[in-house]
């Protein structure tokens, strides 16, 4: 009984290792390749298609790591198989690997430039931007943080009403500080020249150069001042802000916070953006005697220097030049590393392991062709609240003219 269990077991452990090891051993390399083949894909593509942006959106890491993992796989089942499996799969899989891994790291993520030098130049302006989205964030120790580094002009998106936006608003008092206190809006004031200070919906500035006008589309119906805080950023806004930097022609600069609804296709939320600008009707802020006055204009919206903001759309889609023609990514021209700008809070440890791998680039910053961004960086906003979004630093310099 024992010579026939254990002729069976040797039987089936023979079985195994001749047919069905080399088997999956091939199936685990065909894997690998077929998701290195639609990462490829996902590159190529962007978010032309719907389907295509799914692809688009699954982090590179992941789909990398995996596609190493399978190797990584086949080359185990290979050596404990009798017969060969994959043996023609695995070099090509391999060599795809190490192609993505380097065009990754050096083209995508651009780590070559971490040892280029920088140092910042008399002319550059320093903007920061983030979007808080969030609650109990340390107010005083975030501007703070952004005073220290020198910060020129500040964008913040989405911080909270009543008190705590008090609070960041006069922690930027320094940019154009006066003895006496000035209204911002009907809500806000503070102890600066009201022309450096600009809140309006969900969109807070806050500059050392003095703003000449203002003016504010939303995505979908119009809105009244007064209502966008119940309604947020779901709806999808963008703000211009003329800036006076002491040259014949203002800086414009378009704030934005596009609609992050993950269902969507970026596509047809650029299309609704572009058209809402094109159809403005007109109505701006400019900066009286005193305080902020509302005027009607027959202006059109007017052509960006930089958009900067939340376009929750990733780095290098197709979809954001319906927004930004001809505009230059500030990260893929000067910046370098992982580009997170978007970490989920998720709060279970373990579901929580996977998007440390995760690279969500939505926070961009577009120049445009008078400009010439030099540094770019991302920065970790966590230690002053549970926010998902990280901050932009971005310096930029006016070109010379030809």
């Amino acid at each position: 009984m024992s010579k026939e269990r254990s002729q069976s077991s040797r039987s089936f452990v023979g079985w195994l290792r001749r047919r069905a090891l080399p088997k999956c051993a091939k199936l685990c390399a065909f894997i690998g390749l077929l998701i290195l083949g639609l990462w490829v894909t996902g590159r190529v593509l962007t978010d032309q298609y719907q389907w295509s942006q799914y692809i688009w959106w699954v982090p590179a890491i992941w789909m990398l790591g995996s596609a190493w993992a399978f190797l990584f796989m086949s080359v185990v089942l290979a050596k404990l198989s009798r017969r060969f499996g994959g043996i023609f799969l695995r070099p090509i899989l391999l060599l795809a690997c190490l192609g993505c891994t380097g065009y990754l790291i050096i083209g995508v993520w651009h780590m070559h430039r971490v040892v280029l030098p920088y140092e910042r130049s008399d002319d550059a302006i320093r903007i920061v931007h983030w979007n808080q989205s969030s609650k109990d964030v340390d107010q005083a120790g975030w501007a703070k943080a952004v005073l220290d580094q020198g910060g020129d002009i500040v964008f913040v998106a989405n911080a909270p009403w009543g008190e705590e936006r008090q609070v960041l608003l006069d922690s930027f008092a320094p940019f154009a500080p006066l003895e006496r206190e000035r209204w911002v809006n009907y809500s806000y004031r503070v102890h600066g020249e009201p022309s450096h200070y600009r809140i309006e919906g969900n969109a807070l500035i806050a500059s050392r150069f003095p703003m000449i006008r203002t003016g504010m589309v939303y995505m979908h119906a119009p809105i009244n001042q007064e209502d966008a805080s119940a309604i947020g950023s779901s709806n999808g806004w963008v703000l211009f802000a003329e800036f006076d930097i002491g040259k014949p022609k203002p800086m414009v600069v378009w704030f934005v916070d596009l609609p992050s609804d993950p269902s969507s296709w970026r596509q047809e939320t650029m299309q609704i953006a572009a058209d809402a600008i094109r159809y403005w009707n007109g109505r701006t802020w400019v900066m009286g005697k005193h305080v902020w006055k509302s005027t009607e204009t027959s202006d059109s919206f007017p052509a960006p220097d930089l958009i900067i903001g939340d376009l929750n759309s990733l780095r290098g889609s197709n979809s954001i030049d319906q927004l930004a023609p001809n505009m230059t990514d500030a990260y893929s021209a000067v910046g370098y590393g992982r580009g997170r700008s978007w970490v989920p809070n998720i709060d279970n440890a373990f579901a929580r392991q996977p998007f440390k791998l995760a690279d969500w680039h939505i926070d961009l910053s577009l120049v445009g062709e008078s400009w010439l961004p030099t540094r770019y960086r991302i920065k970790d906003a966590s230690r002053w609240g549970s926010t998902e979004h990280r901050m932009q630093i971005l310096d930029l310099i006016e070109k010379t003219p030809k």
